[in-house]
């Protein structure tokens, strides 16, 4: 059974910030575990969650932005066991891995050096982790060399869109996804560039019809406006299943999707 874990669900720089939200990224189990652009607090995550860095198999880093992964090097040292024995993988952007213009890089030779592999994750692209084979998707961002990841788990395809403004081009590489996992930093009304707002979402979930859209790295307007509400706008408008992440939410993906609020221990 394929596992989620939401280690964080807030978004751009004042959520992160002032921490309204954690800022860790999201945790999948299904054979192998992936930490997906650990942001802040991804550790302090990790152990409220009681899970253990050093089972991690790779860490994804979508694009070079503070709240994607700032605690990437950290989480690299758990999975190498505190650097004592060169372990995983790293899937990262061009930025991520080599800097891009303003961006990057965000990885030290030290911690490469840990790992016993890396791999650019660039649109198009695709790699295997212990038999899961994850596909590199495009995203229109303010990081040009930003990427989704699309994982075929053993419960179907989730994808993890990542910052992104509405592009067609976007929506059609997400199709057949089962689980569709938007980055929603504006409400209603509010759109910013290189971002995704409530209206662009239900755009963005319309074209894809998933069996379940689930909405995270909310900024500071659309937590202080509710996630919840928003998150029923998108399912009203699209009769697709709508949920509004909360910090570590888990889910689980069997023959049917299941949610869990927050308890000691996942």
């Amino acid at each position: 059974m394929t596992r989620l874990l939401f280690l964080g669900t807030g978004g751009g720089r004042f959520s992160t910030i002032y921490q309204i939200r954690a800022t860790g990224g999201l945790y999948v189990m299904d054979g192998a575990n992936l930490h997906i652009d650990p942001g802040p607090t991804a550790a302090h995550q990790m152990h409220r969650a009681g899970l253990d860095p050093a089972k991690t198999d790779a860490v994804l880093v979508s694009h070079c932005h503070p709240d994607h992964y700032t605690d990437a090097e950290v989480m690299i040292e758990g999975m190498s066991r505190g650097g004592l024995k060169k372990r995983g993988a790293l899937l990262a952007s061009r930025s991520v891995l080599e800097g891009q213009q303003l961006h990057g890089p965000a990885i030290s030779n030290y911690h490469r050096s840990l790992l016993e592999r890396i791999e650019m994750a660039e649109p198009g692209g695709s790699a295997e982790v212990d038999g899961m084979r994850i596909r590199f998707t495009s995203t229109r961002h303010s990081d040009p060399t930003g990427v989704g990841f699309s994982m075929e788990t053993r419960d179907g395809i989730v994808s993890y869109v990542s910052d992104t403004e509405l592009d067609e081009r976007v929506q059609r590489e997400q199709e057949g996804s089962r689980v569709l996992i938007l980055p929603l930093t504006r409400p209603w009304g509010a759109r910013i560039p290189n971002h995704l707002c409530t209206e662009d979402a239900l755009e963005f979930v319309k074209a894809v019809r998933p069996e379940m859209a689930i909405l995270t790295h909310f900024g500071a307007k659309i937590i202080h406006a509710g996630a919840d509400r928003q998150a029923a706008m998108i399912e009203k408008g699209t009769g697709v299943r709508t949920v509004a992440a909360e910090d570590l939410m888990s889910v689980q993906l069997g023959r049917t999707i299941r949610l869990h609020r927050f308890s000691k221990g996942f």
